[in-house]
């Protein structure tokens, strides 16, 4: 639904099914800190075809790269049986003795999808370069979006959280008016006078340190979101 409104869908995502797999427009594989492939999803199988490892019929696609990665695929032992010519024979074997990742890195930076890619950015660069040589020397900003912005959209996603969990907002606020009762029972009808003023800097002084430590449990928050935001 969010990609039809014209929004850019990125999905960090390992062995996804078929039904998953399909709805991809673009699609990038990884190992090891290089690219192995770049492009439109539905040309991957024609250009690992093309570089000698044949998808099986009726294999996930997302399982055949990652054997395909990993060097122990299917594809590379049907192509031996098949009696296949003996260069492409020999690009398989080499693949898995020199490592598979490097190979396929290579192949993939000879092929004309890195060529294209490698131009489009270039047009990019160019464009954006006075741009660029002019934030340098201004203040760098490391954000999409402004300070107000995020405080915004933040805001927003904890109060629907609250929202979507009354329980822990109403045990709040349960213990928060029984502490008020308790604390207004024990200082109530406070005199005028010397000891007046004493009972009054005491309610200040366990109101104050009540909402100190019931503040602690905010840690709760950023203990269990860190992992989502990183």
């Amino acid at each position: 639904r969010l990609s039809r409104r014209g929004r850019t869908i990125i999905f960090s995502i390992h062995q996804p099914r078929y039904s998953i797999f399909k709805l991809f427009d673009s699609l990038t594989l990884l190992a090891s800190g290089k690219v192995l492939y770049h492009g439109p999803a539905n040309q991957a199988l024609e250009y690992f075809s093309s570089i000698g490892y044949e998808c099986e019929p009726f294999n996930n696609p997302a399982d055949f790269f990652l054997d395909v990665i990993n060097g122990d695929s299917t594809a590379v032992a049907a192509s031996k049986e098949d009696h296949r010519p003996v260069d492409t024979g020999k690009v398989a074997e080499d693949n898995v003795d020199s490592g598979v990742v490097d190979v396929l890195h290579q192949k993939y930076l000879s092929s004309s999808l890195y060529q294209s890619t490698k131009e489009a950015l270039r047009k990019v660069e160019l464009g954006r370069g006075s741009k660029q040589r002019v934030s340098k020397q201004e203040h760098e900003i490391t954000y999409a979006n402004g300070f107000l912005t995020q405080l915004y959209w933040v805001s927003k996603r904890s109060l629907k959280n609250l929202i979507r969990n009354p329980q822990a907002s109403i045990a709040q606020i349960a213990v928060t008016v029984i502490l008020a009762l308790v604390v207004g029972a024990i200082f109530f009808g406070v005199k005028l006078d010397r000891s007046g003023i004493q009972n009054r800097v005491g309610s200040l002084f366990f109101v104050t340190t009540n909402q100190c430590f019931s503040s602690v449990s905010a840690i709760e928050l950023f203990i269990r979101d860190k992992k989502l935001f990183v």
